[in-house]
């Protein structure tokens, strides 16, 4: 338990550190609320109140999967820093490395969506006190999923760098069909289809319905399964894990 609880707070701290996350999911989504929501703002006065309370709601989670890319990089940051055979030659579990390395994405990934979530409350009024719990859970469970992903691709890949340029296109086709950017609708059954084949689409959807319906049900069932793939990856991540591999990596400029 000491080592497991080393390598968390060795993880935390290089993640509280890394500009990325911070960026992707305080800065980016704050930014991006902000300029969508003054382009739209006249957009959505029929079913939604301001263009900022749709965006408010639509794009933390779309941010949230984003953040893949850099769990990815968390996977391979002792490799980066040159500091795998130490963890390696020390006596610490492949469970440990991998759940430590997840949990603290999933802290702050979740951490930095929260703060979000605050900001668009209290500036837009994106949603009430009492459904900021139901969100939060959404987003616990979205960090989950995106840090176990990214944990596997980067602990699983000799050479994900290759990888990293084309991610974030999947993420963003989701984002397109899941209404992201702009909702879209059709009456044409395979194109409506097609649209239901984006997780976002799903994950804003349960959004919508608890803050305008009260309705829980949608939120707690793409919560639960988010849950059960993520923790399906991450035993599947510490099952592979190969230690031969783990020292594995190089990135130009990278500073320990």
């Amino acid at each position: 338990m000491h080592v497991f609880r080393t390598l968390l707070l060795s993880n935390l701290k290089r993640r509280l550190t890394d500009g990325f996350a911070v960026g992707y999911n305080i800065i980016f989504p704050l930014v991006m609320i902000g300029l969508l929501g003054l382009l739209c703002k006249g957009l959505f006065q029929n079913e939604i109140a301001t263009g900022f309370q749709y965006y408010g709601v639509v794009m933390t989670p779309f941010c949230i999967f984003l953040s893949v890319i850099t769990a990815a990089y968390a996977g391979k940051d002792d490799a980066f820093a040159q500091t795998a055979d130490r963890i390696l030659i020390a006596p610490v579990s492949n469970a440990a490395i991998v759940c430590s390395k997840v949990l603290a994405e999933l802290l702050v990934f979740a951490g930095c969506s929260f703060v979000v979530l605050i900001a668009t409350v209290l500036f837009w009024k994106v949603c009430s006190l009492r459904d900021m719990l139901g969100i939060l859970v959404l987003y616990l469970a979205i960090s989950y999923l995106t840090a176990a992903v990214g944990t596997y691709l980067g602990l699983g890949m000799k050479d994900f760098l290759k990888l990293k340029n084309i991610l974030n296109i999947p993420i963003l086709i989701f984002a397109v069909l899941g209404g992201c950017f702009y909702p879209l609708g059709t009456w044409n059954k395979l194109f409506l289809v097609v649209l239901n084949l984006s997780p976002l689409r799903w994950i804003n959807r349960c959004q919508f319905l608890l803050i305008y319906d009260n309705n829980r049900s949608l939120l707690y069932i793409l919560s639960l399964i988010m849950i059960i793939v993520a923790s399906v990856i991450m035993l599947l991540t510490i099952l592979c894990f190969k230690k031969e591999e783990y020292g594995n990596g190089e990135l130009p400029g990278y500073e320990e």
